[in-house]
């Protein structure tokens, strides 16, 4: 048993629903299933009674959840406790993932850790992708799940996922009937941007982008709020560039009632996400050496 899986364990019990669970967690379904199974297993007890779009705590499940976050608060509060000066700080087994990242990349990353090292536990830490590589940077983080480029000259990165983008409007648009779009289609239209500051140098390379392509009018938010950006779309009749992926809850957010999303035709225009470490813990730390030995063996997919 691991702080994970009891975290895992929570965060289904509290949602009731294990697609919901895992959007929270940044996870896919099928491995946080599977972790939940393991933890059952070595419990030998069920903790969920699973029916079709249902799921409810046993009884067992229901005496175990008051345990399960003690055992997380406490745990919690030693991580604070033992926080120290950067310079006192040694290296620390664990990693980050940006929230917005595809999430088969953090799938990818445990998967080969646990295969290559199945009884070692990998604390997890999510912020946006700026934030993670300052961490990568101070040493409190040894590998990240973030979106690419990563410029850094210390750093360095390899992509495992590439998705492209669409363009999301109100379901009465008169651009919403198109099967594909393409940039010159949207050129003379609002198109609404979230805030770079979650990952400037993606972010401002693809406004550069835009603009380049004849995008007239680029409207910057102050926010990342998918959510209000989504009801601002409502709102103006307004657009916006999204990355086109069903497995990420940002797509879901703008199939919701009210809104389409139209595949954009630019093959060249895409989003690279994947992961990045210090050069040289390449050479010194034989346990990310092989973890990025077992990814480097999968090409990125699309």
């Amino acid at each position: 048993m691991d702080i994970q899986q009891l975290r895992y364990f929570v965060t289904v019990a509290e949602e009731l629903h294990f697609a919901h669970a895992a959007d929270r967690l940044h996870l896919t379904a099928s491995p946080l299933s599977r972790r939940v199974r393991e933890l059952e297993r070595e419990l030998g007890e069920d903790l969920f009674v699973r029916a079709y779009h249902k799921v409810e705590l046993t009884r067992f499940g229901r005496e175990f959840l008051p345990a399960a976050l003690d055992v997380l608060r406490r745990f919690d509060a030693l991580r604070d406790l033992a926080r120290t000066p950067p310079q006192a700080v040694q290296p620390v087994r664990e990693i980050g993932a940006a929230p917005l990242a595809h999430p088969i990349v953090l799938d990818r990353v445990f998967d080969a850790f646990e295969r290559l090292y199945p009884d070692y536990k990998l604390p997890l830490t999510l912020e946006p992708s700026a934030v993670l590589l300052d961490k990568l940077s101070a040493r409190e983080l040894d590998l990240v799940v973030v979106h690419l480029p990563v410029t850094a000259p210390h750093l360095r990165s390899l992509a495992l996922y590439r998705y492209g983008f669409g363009i999301a409007m109100r379901s009465d648009d008169a651009l919403a009937g198109h099967a594909r779009l393409h940039l010159t289609d949207v050129a003379d239209r609002e198109l609404l941007a979230m805030s770079p500051t979650i990952h400037p140098v993606a972010l401002n390379g693809l406004r550069d982008v835009l603009r380049k392509r004849g995008v007239k009018h680029l409207t910057e938010l102050s926010h990342n709020d998918t959510v209000r950006l989504a009801t601002q779309i409502l709102r103006t009749g307004a657009l916006t560039l999204t990355a086109l992926d069903p497995d990420l809850p940002l797509s879901r957010i703008f199939n919701a009632p009210g809104l389409t999303c139209v595949p954009l035709d630019e093959p060249d225009l895409h989003l690279a996400a994947g992961i990045a470490w210090r050069a040289e813990d390449e050479e010194t730390d034989p346990i990310l050496a092989d973890v990025l030995g077992a990814l480097r063996t999968h090409p990125a997919v699309a």
